[in-house]
């Protein structure tokens, strides 16, 4: 999610703030599940003694301070057996964790909004997460935000918008706001989860984010030990406010909290629960500096307003803090010009003629599709940085004569890119991704942002956040202690979770919807 640490124009806005100001006083009051903290597990373990086979883990769970249970690692350094022993004394014998099939475990799904992957996988190398195979990438959507990624991964009704605001060219104004957002219209892939938090702690968890990641881990624990499913799948909105406030230090505090999860799920039922973790979208984890863009389009010129009648007017469509801005206009590629000509502006974006237009500084580009196959057709510069990645492709023959090939292609030749998936992603983006799309597209620079006025004046020294098409906002990740990722299956993208994680959970992806959220 974004940040909405202050909510902007929409309908039920005195609802919100009646019941933000309850929230307020008694921040607890949603989310409290008990006054203990959730995390019982040792943040240490009591020794690490290296063995030939690998590391031994031994821990105190009793606190009576002697060793009572040891975690066992392989040469690469995962844990894939547990003991447990008489304080003080050996275990008689170990549980192997990777002979436990996942069909007779229970298994917890967690989605951590905004954790991007080389988070995790430093926070892993740096000898952390270790009951978890490696984590693979996953490339969001674009732009890269929650509503949109999620319904990909949980195969959910497309949103109405890229956001719960947007702008509705039938009707010829904005529409939505914050009373959709708190009844989430644009949020059906919340009918396949057991837990998320009410919409209106949203808010309250990026003005007072450790707070009610800690309450939401008190939920989520309670949930798991009802112990009433055999999965139990839960998104955590409050990681996104950790990130936006904390950034990188945040996201380490997360992992830190989910690892130590990770382990007391599987001492306390002896390895028969499992768990895997994905996430939506990155972080730019800098603080970004707000861009006001209907004051930079009045000095260019342009009718900044509420609905298009004329060539010069544009409506700026804005919702959350997010580091890529929409508009609607009926002159798409003088908007384009003009945006350029801001130093936030990294990559603009828009149709014309049956293709989508890429532009920045660097040049302009077409983007072209045929069937299920695409083409990068360069008419100034390179405003992607592909000549390099098209070179290698039409040397290696995987571009057809036209220069077209098919998605997968597209994603494995970019996956690492600095615009990963870019050319399927931008095509995708005014094509089906939601019901109303806007006229242009900008992404933004790392350390830029765009949003409401109100969003912004919550943070005025800036905060990270998330929405453009660069690899930090765009790289998320998916990892379980169930098994590795198959080498198949990768590169991945949101919408390839559906098809990798039934054979880790052992059962159906998606989970079964619920009648409401």
């Amino acid at each position: 999610m974004t940040p909405h640490a202050c909510h902007g124009r929409g309908t039920k806005r005195g609802a919100m703030h009646l019941a933000l100001a309850v929230l307020v006083c008694v921040p607890s009051v949603v989310l409290a599940a008990g006054c203990a903290g959730p995390l019982r597990f040792p943040t240490e373990p009591l020794r690490v003694t290296d063995a030939s086979a690998g590391k031994r883990l031994a821990y105190d769970t009793d606190g009576d301070g002697r060793a009572d249970y040891v975690a066992r690692a392989n040469e690469a350094g995962r844990i894939t057996h547990v003991g447990y022993a008489p304080a003080g004394g050996e275990p008689d014998a170990f549980v192997d964790l990777d002979g436990v099939p996942a069909e007779q475990c229970r298994h917890v799904v967690l989605v951590l909004d905004g954790v991007g992957y080389e988070t995790v996988r430093a926070f892993r190398e740096a000898g952390h997460l270790r009951l978890f195979h490696p984590p693979a990438r996953v490339i969001s959507t674009f732009p890269s935000m929650t509503d949109i990624a999620l319904a990909d991964a949980f195969q959910s009704v497309r949103p109405i918008g890229y956001e719960a605001r947007y702008f509705d060219p039938a009707r010829n104004r904005m529409a939505g706001g914050d009373g959709d957002y708190l009844a989430m219209v644009n949020e059906d892939w919340v009918r396949c989860t057991d837990y998320r938090a009410p919409a209106l702690v949203d808010p309250l968890s990026y003005l007072f984010p450790q707070h009610y990641f800690k309450e939401e881990l008190k939920a989520l624990v309670s949930l798991i030990e009802r112990r009433d499913r055999p999965m139990v799948v839960a998104y955590l909105v409050s990681t996104a406010g950790m990130g936006t406030m904390h950034m990188a230090e945040g996201q380490q505090e997360i992992l830190r909290a989910v690892d130590r999860l990770t382990h007391q799920l599987v001492w306390g039922s002896r390895g028969l629960v499992k768990v895997t973790l994905f996430s939506d979208h990155g972080h730019q984890l800098v603080p970004a500096r707000w861009i006001d863009f209907r004051a930079f389009l009045r000095e260019r010129g342009w009718e900044v307003t509420e609905r298009i009648d004329e060539p010069e007017d544009v409506v700026v469509i804005d919702y959350g803090l997010v580091t890529y801005a929409s508009f609607a206009t009926r002159d798409r590629a003088g908007l384009a010009e003009d945006l350029l000509d801001h130093e936030g502006v990294d990559v603009v974006t828009y149709t014309a003629n049956g293709s989508v237009v890429v532009r920045s500084d660097e040049g302009r580009a077409r983007l072209e599709q045929r069937g299920p196959r695409y083409r990068y057709v360069p008419e100034t510069g390179d405003p992607l940085h592909l000549a390099a990645v098209v070179e290698r492709a039409t040397a290696e023959g995987l571009l057809d004569a036209d220069g077209f090939a098919d998605g997968r292609t597209w994603l494995r030749l970019t996956v690492r890119h600095e615009y990963p998936d870019a050319v399927v992603r931008l095509w995708r983006a005014f094509h089906g991704i939601t019901e109303h799309v806007p006229d242009v597209i900008a992404s933004l620079k790392d350390g830029y942002s765009a949003g409401l006025p109100s969003r912004a004046a919550r943070f005025p020294e800036g905060a990270s956040t998330h929405g453009d098409l660069a690899a930090k906002s765009s790289t998320a990740f998916v990892m379980s202690t169930a098994g590795p990722i198959p080498d198949a299956a990768r590169p991945l993208r949101s919408r390839d979770l559906p098809k990798v994680l039934p054979g880790l959970l052992g059962r159906p992806w998606p989970p079964t919807r619920k009648e409401t959220p």
